[in-house]
């Protein structure tokens, strides 16, 4: 596993961790030679933010996931009509980002089914579901993983960290992709510090290396 050794942050998923909890996808199985990796965005949209993130994939013809909030997708609905119509794929990531260990089964599935409701108001597809904090029950697994797709990830940049360097993250993430890998960014203002930094470069890496970026 990688981590910035300042904080002990861990990049590259511990490989048990998909064995203990296999009904959730935690990356892509793609032959080596096909050489897809598939890039994530939580918690937008963003304005300011996802327009940078959609204009960087441009550049490189890149297609990615967005992992929405409804309540921001609803208040900025022309956004994610716009990520769908671009070729990139969209995802619930819950009505207000609720955490699933602080609150109640029952509040967390009708916090997740009211995001259900703004994608399906907006007319936008979805490609499946992301628990905030990456953080799940017995019950979530059991009910959403056998009725839809619930995506993890397998290499977390950390760039809503303020205590990492954009030079760690980047560095520890060149180390960790390989085909198949499911990256997480974050389109939010906290994470914007690093991402305007370490997005360009892990897309120019991508590109260098011959990775076809592809929605999930």
């Amino acid at each position: 596993m990688d981590f910035d050794s300042r904080y002990m942050f861990i990049h590259r998923l511990p490989s048990v961790v998909p064995t203990i909890f296999p009904s959730l996808i935690w990356s892509r199985k793609v032959d080596s030679s096909d050489n897809q990796v598939f890039f994530t965005f939580d918690d937008g949209p963003c304005p300011e933010i996802t327009n940078f993130v959609l204009e960087e994939l441009d550049k490189y013809q890149a297609k990615a996931t967005f992992f929405s909030i409804g309540k921001n997708l609803l208040a900025h609905a022309d956004l994610g009509h716009l990520i769908q119509s671009s070729g990139h794929s969209l995802g619930n990531h819950t009505m207000n980002h609720v955490n699933a260990w602080q609150v109640s089964y029952q509040a967390y599935k009708e916090d997740k089914v009211a995001c259900d409701v703004v994608f399906d108001e907006l007319g936008i597809s979805s490609v499946g579901f992301r628990p905030p904090y990456g953080r799940v029950n017995r019950e979530l697994i059991r009910d959403l993983a056998s009725q839809e797709s619930v995506f993890m990830w397998s290499v977390l940049t950390g760039d809503y960290h303020s205590g990492l360097s954009s030079k760690s993250i980047i560095n520890q993430c060149i180390k960790a992709i390989k085909p198949g890998s499911i990256i997480v960014f974050h389109d939010s203002q906290k994470a914007f510090p690093h991402l305007k930094i370490v997005l360009p470069a892990l897309l120019s890496y991508c590109h260098g290396q011959g990775f076809q970026l592809l929605p999930l």
